[in-house]
């Protein structure tokens, strides 16, 4: 049996049950291997490298597991679990919050909309209360037949999406022929996408993509070949603009500025509301937003789409930014807060990420904060560690160093073999 299977078989059933959260302050360096530190703060039991974690905030056995007082993640993205809300793809999926309940499991589904319960056994027979932006759905061997309302109209299909009827509203025989019809217009189509006409508030005669025209009270555009060679117009807000052909050229003035010559230039102005400009796409792009209700202003550059740059400005102060020069490194500053990880393999800042995966991809990190940080290489293979007058750093179980107000310590072997010393205090 390999070594390393064998020690874990032994130490993984001893670390599990000791009571780790009633020991004194210690700590205990086998990195990558074994980690663990108690203190005032709690515990933390680390076991092959980030693969399990046991901490008084969460549990992880990555990627498969992780819990903490808020969530539980299992296999995720396929898993993810809270109080209101959770799912296990394709499986099984819930959500339970003050005005609705909704459960599936695979093609049983139940729920609640305030106090109206629905349910059904998927397709074959059912009924959902305001869900997919419908007030009521009935199916009965969906798609052979099902009924929507919505806002009091009532809408029948027929093998769906060919038949469809709402009396008075709608009729379409799908992709053949149909209509909609509302109090602002009526719309028809003929051998759907080719051939639209629309009469009311809004007017279209298109034959797509040979040519497109609609115009409104305040609008008009002509399209021939749509989407390539398109001139709008519209004084409400003032708006010209025109591509030719998108999406390569475009200009526009009025409301927004904007210029393309794609993929060499490409600038946007919106006021102070939003600037952007892209030179050499995807090489280089500059976006800046701000919103002055909230006196929020957003930076963003990206280098080649995955290097980027996002400053958020709040109150003229910056209140976070994140730094990633991929696929080598990634910082991110909250506050008086600053993380950084190498390499920053995977460009994905899901926070279900960060907990399951990112520390499995991550060979070197570190934190640091007013009066503390730490900095961890190979799992704490190498780890220094900072806390007010406290600094400590050590290589895994072969050496360690720690100094504090008033004393020295040197260790070797786990501090089997130590030294401690007194030293002069330093001062401001």
């Amino acid at each position: 049996m390999p070594p390393l299977r064998a020690a874990f078989r032994i130490l993984l059933p001893v670390m599990l049950l000791v009571p780790w959260q009633c020991l004194s302050a210690a700590t205990l360096n086998l990195a990558p291997l074994l980690f663990f530190e108690s203190g005032e703060q709690g515990h933390q039991l680390s076991l092959a490298g980030p693969l399990f974690d046991f901490t008084d905030e969460y549990t992880a056995i990555r990627p498969l597991f992780y819990h903490d007082a808020s969530q539980t993640d299992i296999l995720y993205p396929l898993g993810h679990f809270t109080r209101e809300r959770g799912r296990f793809i394709p499986i099984f999926s819930y959500t339970n919050e003050e005005d609705r309940e909704n459960v599936n499991l695979l093609i049983f589904f139940y729920g609640r909309h305030e106090s109206q319960r629905y349910g059904g056994v998927f397709p074959l027979y059912g009924r959902l209360d305001h869900r997919f932006g419908h007030d009521r759905i009935r199916f009965v061997l969906w798609p052979l037949y099902s009924q929507t309302t919505t806002n009091g109209i009532e809408s029948y299909s027929v093998l769906w999406p060919v038949f469809r009827y709402s009396p008075g509203r709608e009729f379409q025989v799908f992709p053949l022929w149909g209509y909609e019809e509302t109090v602002n217009y009526r719309h028809d189509y003929v051998l759907w996408p080719l051939l639209h006409f629309r009469r009311g508030a809004q007017y279209i005669n298109a034959f797509i993509p040979f040519f497109y025209y609609a115009r409104g009270e305040t609008y008009w555009n002509f399209s021939i070949l749509w989407p390539l060679f398109t001139f709008s117009r519209d004084t409400s807000p003032e708006l010209t603009s025109a591509n030719f052909p998108w999406p390569l050229l475009r200009k526009a003035t009025g409301a927004y500025e904007e210029l393309k010559f794609f993929p060499f230039y490409w600038s946007k102005t919106a006021g102070e509301s939003y600037r952007m400009k892209i030179i050499l796409w995807p090489l280089y792009k500059r976006e800046a937003s701000y919103n002055p209700a909230a006196g929020i202003r957003e930076e963003r550059t990206t280098i080649l789409l995955l290097s980027k740059k996002n400053t958020l400005i709040r109150e003229q102060a910056v209140d976070s930014q994140q730094l990633t020069a991929w696929p080598l490194w990634h910082r991110h500053t909250s506050g008086d807060r600053r993380l950084w990880y190498f390499p920053w393999l995977v460009p994905i800042h899901d926070e279900g990420f960060r907990r399951n995966y990112l520390p499995l991809l991550t060979l070197a990190s570190g934190e640091s904060a007013p009066g503390s940080s730490e900095v961890s290489v190979l799992w704490r293979t190498f780890r220094y560690a900072r806390s007010g007058s406290h600094r400590s750093f050590g290589l895994s179980f072969l050496f360690s160093y720690a100094h504090g107000p008033g004393y020295s310590r040197i260790g070797f072997l786990s501090d089997l073999l130590h030294w401690r010393w007194s030293a002069p205090q330093e001062h401001p």
